[in-house]
């Protein structure tokens, strides 16, 4: 399988005509993106599904988690993005489409269960490529296509369906591009954020998307213990290097005690951007299954993403996460530690 990273023109890259190939002779397609899916990967999901049942493939949307509440306007009738025990699979499919993440492990359970019994498998991907230690084996039936320099997968799909042109994108395809855009860039706030970017949101409101709905559903959707919980997090705030790091912990018991999903909690890092000395911020949550996610940001000057990959993460650049199964405040002092070292690192040789 190739990892090389493809420059500019993705549509021209031998992988992407090998997929190509695949998916012409594809009759059953199913998609899928990673564990805890976000709104990258649930709004590619849509996108593609809506643009290849256009195209007439037979397509299913199978994931590792089920569909976060906030997420439900993508599928109102609760027919499409699909969890466990949601959707009767299919005994084989012809080639199995995976979104927004490059590595195996990402998708749980749903990597053993189906990597054999697909045909074909197709990673459509835009992080950095995941080297060293950590670096993944894939089977011979997978093939990555990647564009680190999309800013999200909505907008690497809108470039594919440009060169597959089975189908027009009409307003159903147009709000997973949408969403995914929107979420991935942080409203078009993070440096990664691309003129195409842009370009591709008008177009897709000229299609009928309304941003203000769009907005209001993902991010206006928390109940009242859930901002209870907040308050409770940022009276707990925690800096370090002279408030360069700072960072939220946040434990099981607490997020239960507030009827708080993981998903209810995704926002919460994003606040501490709002601190204008904060180099690097970094949210720990402690899982339902013992395991410790960490989501790490920075504002644009430290690359984090080596830290994550270091501890079997990934991510892009400046935002990125990992899991570690360890107890919270073990995993808290060998994160930090290592990102104090990354800014002590910036601030001495500005790298």
């Amino acid at each position: 399988m190739s990892t090389k990273k493809v420059p500019v023109e993705l549509t021209k890259s031998k992988e992407f005509q090998k997929f190509k190939e695949w998916l012409d002779g594809a009759k059953r397609v199913l998609i899928s993106t990673h564990q805890l899916p976000d709104g990258d990967g649930l709004g590619a999901e849509t996108a593609l599904f809506h643009y290849l049942k256009r195209g007439r493939k037979a397509c299913r949307v199978y994931n590792p988690d089920q569909l976060p509440k906030r997420y439900r306007f993508l599928d109102p009738k609760g027919q499409i993005l699909l969890g466990p025990g949601q959707v009767e699979l299919w005994d084989t499919c012809d080639l199995w489409i995976i979104v927004d993440t490059n590595d195996p492990r990402r998708l749980g359970k749903l990597w053993q269960e189906l990597s054999l019994r697909s045909k074909k498998i197709v990673f459509l991907d835009h992080h950095p490529e995941i080297v060293g230690a950590q670096e993944v084996a894939y089977p011979p039936h997978a093939l990555l296509v990647s564009d680190p320099e999309s800013s999200s997968i909505g907008e690497m799909l809108h470039r594919v369906f440009d060169d597959l042109n089975l189908a027009k994108i009409n307003k159903d395809v147009a709000l997973g591009l949408y969403v995914s855009i929107m979420t991935d860039t942080n409203s078009f706030r993070y440096a990664r954020t691309t003129p195409l970017a842009h370009t591709i949101a008008a177009q897709t409101i000229e299609a009928g998307v309304n941003p203000e709905e769009i907005y209001q559903a993902i991010y206006s959707s928390k109940e009242v213990s859930h901002l209870q919980l907040l308050g409770n997090m940022l009276q707990n705030v925690k800096v370090s290097h002279g408030g360069k790091v700072a960072w939220l912990e946040m434990g099981l018991e607490l997020r239960k005690k507030h009827g708080a999903s993981a998903d209810d909690t995704q926002s919460f890092l994003n606040l501490l951007l709002l601190l204008k000395d904060a180099e690097v911020v970094c949210f720990f949550r402690e899982e339902d299954d013992g395991q410790v996610r960490v989501s790490i940001k920075s504002k644009g000057r430290v690359v984090i993403n080596k830290v994550a990959v270091e501890l079997g993460g990934g991510g892009h650049e400046f935002s990125a996460g990992l899991a570690l199964s360890a107890p919270l405040d073990k995993t808290v002092d060998a994160v930090i530690k290592r990102v104090e070292q990354l800014v002590g690192s910036f601030e001495k040789f500005g790298k």
